[in-house]
């Protein structure tokens, strides 16, 4: 542990605000972004950030579960002596038992882990590379957990139970504030798409012809939705006079 990182500092002492404190402080950082109309992504990192800077420990991470439940993938993390925070879409199974995050994710209790260390391949290894000891909570909200909050402090000052439970409150709010931001994202991203596709439809209404019609659904679909390519195949039914006969064109 480097001479000038102080020790965590969860539970609040005898001396100062409570604001300045610990979880209090950490509470405080929260508020400020419940408020903020920042990308889902920059608000994580702004939450792992304070989070870390508040509690003073080494390491704080967020980890989200994909909508599958195959995946948990390190979402914002900040270490105290190193300006990257790049996650670079590293993410752990859940099939992988050894893992302290995916336990504390299908167990959905917090969980301490005194001898935690890195894979080579996380991001947070450069500079977090020796022996420490991490505590893992869920984020949970009513309609279940969205990931995982893990703080990591050197092996000989590891989080006790007593300050695990408190922390608790802490991640509860976290996992709140991260899932309101995620629906009001999902819902703008629903909104727009939307926008997109009545423009789509005003420009088919203004077509000429048939092949213009196709041609501007595939070029403003493919547009809208991101995609490298796309392709439309279309079977149309011609019926003669003769009701019985049916022929088919494909173009």
């Amino acid at each position: 542990m480097p001479d000038h990182e102080e020790k965590h500092n969860i539970l609040p002492s005898r001396h100062g605000g409570l604001k300045t404190q610990g979880i209090y402080a950490a509470l405080e950082a929260i508020k400020e972004s419940s408020s903020s109309d920042l990308p889902f992504d920059k608000i994580a990192n702004q939450i792992a950030f304070n989070t870390r800077a508040a509690l003073k420990v080494q390491c704080a991470a967020i980890w989200i579960a994909d909508a599958q439940h195959k995946h948990i993938f390190l979402q914002a993390f900040s270490n105290f002596d190193s300006n990257d925070t790049n996650p670079k879409s590293y993410n752990i199974n859940y099939e992988d038992e050894d893992s302290p995050v995916v336990n504390c994710i299908n167990n959905l209790k917090p969980i301490l882990h005194k001898k935690h260390t890195l894979d080579e391949m996380d991001p947070r290894s450069a500079t977090l590379n020796n022996i420490y000891a991490s505590a893992q909570l869920p984020l949970l909200t009513p309609t279940g957990s969205v990931g995982v909050l893990e703080l990591i402090t050197a092996a000989n000052d590891a989080i006790n139970q007593t300050e695990l439970e408190s922390l608790e409150v802490l991640a509860n709010q976290i996992a709140l504030v991260l899932s309101n931001h995620r629906q009001l994202q999902n819902v703008a991203r629903q909104t727009e798409l939307q926008n997109k596709l009545y423009e789509i439809a005003s420009k088919i209404n203004q077509a000429k012809d048939y092949d213009s019609i196709l041609k501007i659904t595939v070029e403003e679909l493919s547009k809208t939705l991101n995609l490298p390519g796309a392709s439309m195949h279309v079977r149309i039914a011609v019926i003669s006079n003769n009701s019985a006969s049916v022929k088919g064109q494909s173009l």
